[in-house]
This record gives C-alpha cells, structure tokens and sequence, in this order.
C-alpha cells in the first residue's frame, strides 16, 4: 500500500535526510583494489552531487580524477558545472570527464597500439559514421558478430539483430541474406583498414590489458594518472565493461561506481555473456555500499507508480521535491479504435490542464515504430536525395527532436552538402574526407547552420523547396570558393501539398500544440518534463511480437521479480519512461491493457483517472 503524502511539517525533515545522503555519498571513501558502488533513484541529484564530490575533494599534485559516463550530454554536464562553480580546470589535464569509450580509447588503447605502415587505427563513435558501413538502412551496428581468435575481436560471421531489418524490406525474402553477406565483407574491409568502434573497442581493451606484455605499462600510467575513477550510470556497462573494470580494480586504481539497476534498458548489448570461454565471476560484489533513494523530481504519486515497476528489491523512493505533495493522478488514455491525433489531443489536455507548456510534454515509446508517426517522419533516412534534405531539416527544425536524431540528422545534411558540392557521396568518415578537399570540420559545421536557416519553409511544395534548397547549396559554396558539381535541381516525382509530407512528417505546427518533445525511451534516457505520455502500443493483429502483453501482463500480476530476461527489460524500459515525468504521467493504452492497469492501479491504491470512461469512474484517489 502507498504511503500518505508527506505533511508540509515533515517534508523539511525529509530533505535533510536527502541532503544527508548526497552528503554521504560526496564523503564516500575509495580505497585501491576495490570497487565502491552507489544506488541512485531517477531524480536523485546525482549529477550534481557528483560534480561536488570532485569540487570538493581535491586529488594530490599532478594527479587527476576520470568521471566517466555513457553519454556526450552527461560529461558536457559535468564540464559545464565545473566552470559554473568558477573550477574549469577541474575539467582539464589531469582530469579526465568523458564517456566511457573515449577513455578507454586514449587511455587502454590508443598510446599502446604498435605503429605500422600499413593501418592507421581510427575509433568510431558508432559504425553509422563510416559511409561503406552504412547500406540499405542499416549498418554494421545493427549485427552482431562473433569472436575472432586471429583477429582477438568480434569481427566474424554477423547475425542480424531483432527489428535490424528496415520496414520496407520486411516483405524481401532475400534482403536479410544479401545485408548479412554485405556485412561480413564491409566488417573485413573495415578491420583491413584501421576502423574499430564499440565492441572492437573494448575486445582490443582486454587484449592489451590480459594477453599481451604492455599491460604492466598500462595499469602503471593509470595508477600514476589518477586518484580515483567514478563511472555514471554504471548499469549501462556491459559484461565487457565490468570486466574491464575489474582489470584497473585489480591494478590498484580506485574505483566508484554509481547507478541504478532498475535502469538498465540496454540488454541488446548481450551484457552479461562473454564472447569468450572466460566465465569467472568479476572480484567486486554487486550489493551496493551505499544508496540515494530521495527523489527531487517527480510527485509521490509517480514514484509510487515507478516502485510497482521495478524488478530489483530497491525499496519505494520518496519523493522531495518541489511537486512532491502534487495529487495529479495517473491518466489512463485509450487508444483503441481512435487516432494518433485523438489521444496526443487528450494529453495535451491534461497538461493544459496543469498549465504545462509544450516545451514541457514529452512523448516516449519503446521503440520508434510506437511513436506518433507525425512527429517522427520516417524512422530511416531516406535515400532519394531531395528527401534525405527534407528529412534532415525537419529534424534539425523540430524543437523536440533527441541529440541522437539531431546528430544523424546533422551527419545526414553535412554528407548531402558533400555530395551536391563534390558529385559523389562521401566514402570515408566525415574528417577523412574532408582533408581531401582541403575543408575543415568547423567550416562544414558553419554551412550546416547557415542552411538550416537559409533552407525555405518546409510548406512549400516540393518542387519549389527543391529549387530554392539547391540555390543555397549553390550559395553557401561560391562563399567557399566551391564550385559545386550539381547544377541541376533535384526531381520530385511525387506530388505533394507541402515538402515535410514527403518524409512522413505530420504538419509540424499542428504537432507543437500538443507536444514539442516525442523519442525512445532510450534517446531520451536521462531527461526529464511536466508531463510524460508513454505509449504502450497493442499486441495482436499482425502485430510482430507479444512484448507488450507480456510486460503488462507480468507487470500487473505483481510477478515482475519472475520476469524472463526480456520481459524484464522491457518493465525497465516502462520504469525508464514514467520516471522522467515531474508532475503527470499519462498512458497510451489499448483497451485490453487499459482494463488491467486500471484494476492494477485500484489495487494499489495510486490515484488514476481513466479518460472518456463512464461517468462517476472517472477519478480514483487513496482513500
């Protein structure tokens, strides 16, 4: 049963217990040869408390701190507040505040590669930023490979991930063979020429580190380097991350691991089997020293709705921040038999209700088939060359977009600008090719924002947009000195009232008045707003999985500690999604899901309403 909202007179008690605990945790002791680790709930102020610690606990001479994290967004964070609190050198030499990846590629890999004349390594943030990596909709991201002893690296025979496969290739029987042969070729050219991104990253990382004689070298500098390391959002590290971090462990360099379990969404990374016969258990124990469980975010209620959602034993959160008293209930809204505009509509709604603004709606799915599609546009890049332009303004343009889809979105226009100016799409990584034609990545930066300003209104039909879009590519590179090869508009086929309808874009005016912000749960990982709908999509009909059956089944069945591995996730990525609300939390449920979460709810005692019920069933408050 929930617990009372907290009186006015406790709540001061109660955020000097929160207080206590950022306390606690910024004076937690690391000790070499050990692992220390963290809980943190959604909302916890962990960011902030752990850019106090590093302020405030000062490192010897010559010696850094890393804070590592999984996210650009996250270390950018962390930078920014250091020079916010008038210490930016707390995020220089000898410190180190970046991803975990970057890290071990400048400090685990890279100064330890032996020099040769005939490969030049280069780290990819992700396959999708090498153009011979990328075919068809997909990349070398979306397989799995398979541990090359010869090579020490997952490089061999690739399988195709679940839902890998691009929509409209789902009916070509032959398309999923053709992409995987591809992929083993372009996996070998690859490796043949230097490039190696995540797996291979961390496959090199515990080559060096456990088979070859540099690894004395190597944890020595380390140790030498720095007083301690943190890692952010630690459940995100994989079965090859732990261990990697259990190697500096057993060298002696302190570590602090800091997370939440209930978070960990991103079970596709296979992180808990190795690719090699090496099963011993890693040295440091999983039960955390340590736990913050006060959450500044969101209201009561919603923690209440996230407890019933997790499959850890971490106890309820409490919530302490400035809504924390609000009544807002859950709000139930049916889906079926009605619009995407219809429900959006109800959710704007309720969040006007509040006086929510629609910078502050969020719109949140599993996966990017579940989101609005008027939103979204489609979920690939196009590869008509007028439409790739579309897409990629409407994305640079659409307030709400994740950095995810803004970043391909960018990558995406910055490669069409090549191929118009140059007369053939890049072949290399974006810095690779731009050396060839002696321009700098901050100039191509630079035009990418002059021509999403300079780009006309994406009402325009088509074929006007296409010539006036052409004209400022035309433009932009006469500025440079350029002259650009393409010289002709690009065709339209298609007839259309306005250019955005080419890529699947609703009108983007009508989507803002409802909600600014719509991504995956994972794109939007770490966020927050007012007001959060998770569209929960329907099963059946020609539907390609069960998984949503299944997770509210196993959800309102209290049996979430029973949960297969997938099921699992999938309730991980439900807790995910309603914890980055502050004040409401919607629904987006088909009839048949909507009947048992709202019996669930009853249950429960947490305050829901079920929108266009009968009259009198609308609102259901604890007693």
């Amino acid at each position: 049963m929930r617990p009372e909202v907290h009186l006015a007179q406790d709540i001061d008690a109660l955020r000097g217990e929160a207080d206590a605990a950022q306390r606690a945790l910024i004076a937690l002791d690391t000790v070499p040869g050990s692992v220390i680790s963290s809980q943190a709930c959604p909302g916890a102020g962990k960011t902030r408390t752990v850019v106090e610690r590093h302020l405030s606990r000062p490192v010897p001479p010559r010696q850094g701190r890393a804070v590592l994290s999984f996210t650009k967004v996250a270390g950018a964070e962390v930078r920014k507040r250091c020079a916010q609190a008038g210490h930016p050198e707390l995020a220089r030499f000898p410190h180190y505040i970046g991803t975990f990846d970057t890290f071990v590629w400048r400090h685990l890999v890279r100064p330890y590669l032996r020099p040769s004349q005939e490969k030049t390594w280069h780290r990819l943030e992700s396959w999708s930023d090498h153009p011979e990596a990328r075919r068809d909709g997909v990349a070398l991201d979306d397989f799995r490979f398979e541990y090359d002893g010869d090579a020490q690296a997952r490089i061999a025979r690739p399988r195709l991930r679940p839902g890998g496969l691009p929509h409209r290739l789902r009916h070509d029987q032959h398309a999923e063979g053709r992409l995987t042969s591809w992929a083993a070729a372009a996996m070998r050219k690859m490796w043949r020429d230097g490039y190696l991104a995540g797996d291979q990253l961390r496959d090199m990382a515990l080559s060096l580190l456990t088979n070859s004689r540099r690894a004395d070298r190597i944890m020595r500098v380390l140790r030498t380097r720095f007083t301690e390391i943190v890692v952010d959002e630690a459940q995100d590290c994989s079965y090859e991350d732990l261990r990697l971090v259990d190697l500096i462990r057993a060298a002696g360099v302190p570590l602090l691991l800091i997370g939440d379990p209930d978070q960990n969404i991103y079970g596709f990374r296979d992180t808990t089997r190795p690719h090699t016969r090496d099963t011993r258990p890693l040295s440091f124990s999983t039960a955390p020293d340590h736990r913050l469980s006060h959450s500044w975010r969101s209201t009561q209620i919603i923690c209440d709705l996230a407890h019933t959602l997790r499959t850890s034993d971490a106890p309820r959160d409490t919530a302490v921040g400035p809504y924390h008293a609000e009544m807002t209930p859950v709000v139930l809204i049916p889906t079926t038999g009605r619009t995407e505009a219809e429900w959006i509509a109800d959710f704007g709604r309720e969040a006007a209700r509040l006086d929510i603004p629609s910078r502050e709606r969020l719109v949140v799915a599993h996966s990017h088939s579940g989101l609005p599609k008027g939103m979204t546009g489609t979920r690939h890049v196009p590869t008509a060359k007028l439409d790739r332009l579309v897409w990629a303004t409407a994305v640079l343009r659409s307030p709400g977009g994740s950095t995810r889809q803004q970043e391909l979105a960018g990558r995406t226009l910055r490669e069409a600008v090549q191929e118009h100016w140059y007369g053939a799409p890049p072949d290399a990584p974006e810095q690779v090719g731009l050396d060839r034609h002696h321009l700098t990545g901050a100039e191509l930066r630079v035009v990418q924002a002059s021509l999403e300003r300079s780009f006309p209104s994406l009402d325009l039909p088509p074929r006007e947009w296409s010539r006036r879009a052409c004209q400022a590519l035309h433009d932009e590179a006469v500025l440079l000195g350029i002259q650009p090869q393409t010289t002709r508009v690009y065709p339209c086929t298609r007839a259309r009232d306005a250019a955005w309808q080419l890529v699947g874009f609703g009108d983007p005016a009508g989507g803002r008045t409802a909600a600014q912000r719509c991504g995956t749960v994972h794109a939007v990982k770490g966020q927050e707003a007012d007001a959060v709908l998770v569209i929960v999509p329907p099963t059946g009909n020609g539907k390609p999985d069960d998984r949503s059956d299944l997770s509210i089944k196993t959800w309102t069945t209290g049996s979430t500690d029973r949960a297969d591995p997938e099921t699992a996730e999938a309730l991980r990525v439900l807790y995910v999604a309603v914890t980055r609300a502050r004040r409401l939390v919607a629904l987006a449920l088909s009839d048949t899901h909507l009947t048992l979460v709202r019996a669930f709810l009853t249950e429960w005692d947490i305050a829901h309403r079920t929108l266009h019920a009968h009259p009198g069933e609308q609102t259901v408050l604890p007693l």
